[in-house]
């Protein structure tokens, strides 16, 4: 079959572009299958632990079925398995990388190319240097592949050896960006960028989640952010005449009791990028359970009986002993015997060290 250098060139830029599709590679699949007049193409890929994303085209089971599971439940950690000790960049037919006289390898071409009339099939493996591998297999049922057919197989190696590298590495970051992102709405942080009339130029998902419950910022018909406490809002409206007056502040705004919930206004950075240019950035910061909620987690966590963690957990809110009492429905020589029982069950010498404490435990994640 003879290989066109533009036809090459659009299938290595499917290639690549494919690490970043879902899944990822189904055009490429598809266009190696049509260069090939093969009657199946699938792609197997291996990150840096024992996990298969699986491409087949055309698919010929429901795409949520869990390949790793399959193998998991079939082979175990079998070390046996043909895909395992391919030379890596080598096209294999499909005598070379099945033994039909071995059970083990007929199960696993029963299972790999889920067609029992393939008869004829080019294989290769490739790897790079980070972990990420690609098993590539294109199969046919009534004649064999040329030498070309395996040549174009083989000229793509490099390639696709650097598309496992990528896509490795992106599902690497994608793992990292959602426990990050997990923990951002734990800690329940977001932010806001205004502009000078308080309008919203831009705003996390966690501060979007906030507009939405409307229980304490919601955002006006005409953009701006509005605070539903007053006093609240006359500080970010104070705030916002001050920087367009030109000054740098900082103010710090409490918003909401239960679940509590504080905003720092301040200055945008410098440098920051971008065209439109924020004018003040709000940044909010709170609890996302109730709390009585992070009472439990407090007591659990220290020892503490759940009277001395409400107590303990107004002490981290900037509450004084003497205020926190009567909330508690206690004297004020009552709390202040549970408070030294607090600092004794926790190691802290006074309300600063035990705030720092609190605010440091995971706590602030539950």
């Amino acid at each position: 079959m003879a290989v066109i250098y533009s036809e090459d060139h659009d299938l290595v830029a499917a290639l690549h572009r494919g690490t970043l599709g879902t899944p990822p590679w189904e055009d490429f699949l598809e266009q190696l299958r049509r260069r090939t007049a093969a009657d199946y193409a699938r792609l197997l890929f291996q990150g840096d632990h024992d996990w298969l994303q699986s491409v087949r085209i055309p698919t010929l089971h429901d795409n949520s079925t869990d390949i790793n599971e399959i193998y998991r439940q079939e082979f175990g950690n079998s070390q046996a398995l043909p895909h395992r000790s391919m030379r890596l960049n080598r096209v294999y037919s499909l005598d070379e990388f099945i033994d039909p006289s071995d059970p083990v390898h007929s199960r696993f071409k029963t299972l790999f190319m889920e067609d029992p009339e393939i008869r004829f099939a080019r294989n290769m493996r490739v790897a790079e240097p980070n972990g990420g591998q690609i098993w590539i297999s294109l199969g046919r049922k009534t004649s064999d592949f040329s030498a070309s057919d395996g040549a174009l197989l083989g000229s793509l190696a490099n390639h696709l050896a650097i598309a496992a590298g990528t896509h490795a590495e992106l599902e690497r970051q994608r793992l990292k960006a959602g426990i990050s992102a997990d923990a951002i709405m734990r800690l329940n942080f977001g932010w806001f960028m205004l502009d000078a009339s308080g309008r919203i130029i831009d705003m996390s998902e966690q501060a979007e989640a906030l507009v939405l419950e409307a229980q304490t910022l919601r955002k006006s018909p005409d953009g701006r952010l509005i605070a539903m406490r007053a006093d609240a809002q006359g500080i970010l409206r104070q705030f916002l005449k001050m920087r367009q007056a030109g000054e740098s502040v900082v103010r710090s705004v409490h918003l909401s009791d239960e679940p509590w919930l504080d905003m720092l206004l301040t200055n945008p950075p410098a440098d920051l990028p971008g065209a439109i240019k924020p004018v003040a950035i709000a940044f909010v910061h709170g609890e996302r359970t109730s709390s009585a909620e992070r009472s439990q987690h407090l007591a659990n966590l220290f020892g503490l009986t759940l009277q001395e963690a409400r107590l303990a957990l107004h002490i981290s809110h900037g509450i004084t002993i003497r205020e926190a009492a009567p909330l508690l429905g206690l004297t004020h020589e009552t709390a202040r015997l549970y408070s030294k029982r607090i600092y004794a069950k926790t190691g802290t010498r006074g309300q600063a060290d035990l705030v720092r404490l609190i605010l440091a435990s995971i706590v602030a994640l539950a």
